[in-house]
């Protein structure tokens, strides 16, 4: 039984990222044997273990939102200390209690009544120029080389990234003809419930949140690299000062040379917010030069105005990295939010539509985990009736 007390310490440990690499070893010694393996796979899969543990707390909507910010590597995140001093007492336990429950084959929680409703990778499509429609997948995260797009598909670090700078996925070279065709058009449709990155044939990087889309050369010729976004997407730009990257909203005209920003485009409304270097807004229709932004700043543009102003740029951005940051966000956009990523419909009563709630919440596979951390802030509480999630006070 202390063998057993031990390896549940290490589980533990090592699902709150914790574990020294002694520890971890000694882990990845026990996992070894087959049995191991499918007994820590049931652990972490118990009622969403894995998920929860790591993100369980920093959630209260009176305390100041910095102090719910990660700390700089190497320093472990700040926690609230309410619920810092919570999960210090119950969730070693909570492990302990699923591992001897998976190992002697308690039963656990057994209430549960709905299915999961999940974030995931499937579902994004691939628009040639054709019209041609490609699902998007991978093979057990093994490359998968798209022919027909001249493009590959694989998993990096969870995620999937669709790739036009592989070799397999390079241009071929031209044979000097007369007059070059022009470069085929892809367009990547993110549907609600999904994400999506896509890796350009300059080495830009764009993550695509969900219900977005990007329109794009499969590789670049000419004076200016061009795309067309809708929807929210962060842009990593390879520098090339020779040739401007250009991203084009319904609204506006982004122009860079090498930076990061992130693009927030919906309807009449689009929002810039810079992250490194330096980007000029321009008017869509009329050319006009609306703005030039350094790192911090924030252009909304909507209508005839345009709107710069300081931010915290990692508020903007945190999404990209895998996390829901809220900071005083009424319940509504925080549902508007919810609801694009995990794919769901809500109900909200005008009355708590103005709640605020101030949160970091790790962007979680499965919704329950989220509502159960937002309801910890006692300020909404939610029913599930299938894929709609009722607010209620």
């Amino acid at each position: 039984m202390t063998d057993e007390l031990m390896i549940s310490d290490l589980i533990y440990k090592e699902l709150i990222e914790e574990i020294t690499p002694e520890e971890s070893r000694v882990l990845k010694k026990w996992l070894e044997e087959p049995a191991n393996r499918a007994l820590y796979d049931r652990i972490k899969q118990k009622n969403g273990l894995g998920r929860r543990l790591c993100e369980y707390v920093d959630v209260d909507s009176q305390k100041d939102f910095r102090s719910t910010l990660p700390a700089p590597a190497p320093v472990a995140p700040r926690r609230g200390l309410r619920y810092a001093l919570y999960a210090a007492a119950i969730v070693p336990l909570l492990v302990a209690v699923t591992f001897f429950g998976a190992r002697f084959g308690g039963s656990g929680r057994t209430d549960v009544r709905h299915p999961e409703i999940m974030h995931n990778s499937e579902g994004a499509r691939l628009i040639l120029s054709s019209g041609q429609v490609v699902d998007l997948a991978d093979d057990e995260g093994r490359p998968v080389v798209l022919a027909e797009a001249n493009a590959v598909v694989d998993a990096r670090d969870g995620e999937r990234t669709l790739s036009y700078k592989k070799p397999e996925a390079a241009a071929p070279a031209a044979e000097a003809p007369v007059v070059a065709a022009a470069p085929a058009l892809h367009t990547l449709v993110v549907p609600r419930g999904v994400n999506y990155n896509v890796e350009l044939s300059d080495g830009t990087v764009v993550y695509l949140d969900a219900d977005s889309q990007l329109e794009y050369p499969v590789y670049f010729a000419g004076e200016r690299r061009e795309v067309t976004v809708s929807g929210r997407a962060y842009f990593d730009v390879a520098h090339d000062a020779e040739h401007p990257f250009i991203v084009r909203t319904g609204r506006t005209e982004i122009q860079v040379f090498g930076t990061e920003f992130c693009v927030s485009a919906k309807g009449a409304q689009s929002v810039t917010t810079l992250v490194k270097g330096s980007v000029g807004l321009f008017d869509a229709g009329s050319g006009e030069r609306l703005a030039v932004l350094t790192p911090g700043q924030q252009a909304v543009v909507s209508g005839d105005r345009c709107e710069v102003r300081q931010v915290e740029t990692l508020y903007q951005t945190a999404w990209k990295d895998g996390y829901f940051i809220f900071e005083s966000k009424p319940v509504g956009s925080i549902m508007e939010e919810l609801s694009a990523w995990y794919n769901i419909d809500y109900v909200l009563k005008d009355s708590l539509r103005d709640i605020n709630i101030t949160a970091r919440i790790k962007r979680y596979d499965d919704i329950e985990s989220v509502l159960d951390i937002l309801s910890k802030t006692r300020s909404v509480n939610f029913k599930r009736d299938g894929r709609v999630i009722t607010v209620m006070n």
